[in-house]
């Protein structure tokens, strides 16, 4: 599985892509912005953890729609929760700063299991 994270907080952003990699999930880059997660979006990730305020202000919920839509699975990691009411259109799950780790070991696990396979070779 690939992934990656779209986190504007330095520190955030590596301790999400430390608990990734011990799940075994490869880590193809970090994004800041709407610009940086789309242009990651070519490197064809199978899950993406998105925070939802950034650097460019409250776009994770679009950027979060955008990567649904082209099959990404998407995790929302915010220290407000209840931001999200009404845009996670895809009902993502969703997972409070800061991260428990457990919870998003499990979560990974969870999409892990549920993903399809798929015959494309990364």
């Amino acid at each position: 599985m690939r992934a990656i994270i779209v986190e504007d907080e330095f520190l955030a952003a590596i301790h999400a892509e430390s608990v990734l990699e011990r799940c075994g999930v490869q880590v193809i880059g970090t994004a800041e912005d709407m610009e940086g997660a789309l242009a990651l979006s070519d490197e064809r990730p199978n899950l993406a953890l998105v925070d939802l305020n950034l650097r460019d202000g409250f776009t994770g919920p679009a950027i979060g729609s955008s990567l649904a839509r082209t099959g990404v699975e998407i995790v929302f990691v915010t220290a407000n929760p209840s931001q999200l009411e009404g845009c996670n259109e895809f009902a993502s799950p969703v997972i409070e700063k800061p991260i428990d780790e457990q919870l998003l070991v499990d979560t990974v696990e969870r999409i892990k299991r549920q993903a399809k396979p798929t015959s494309q070779a990364y």
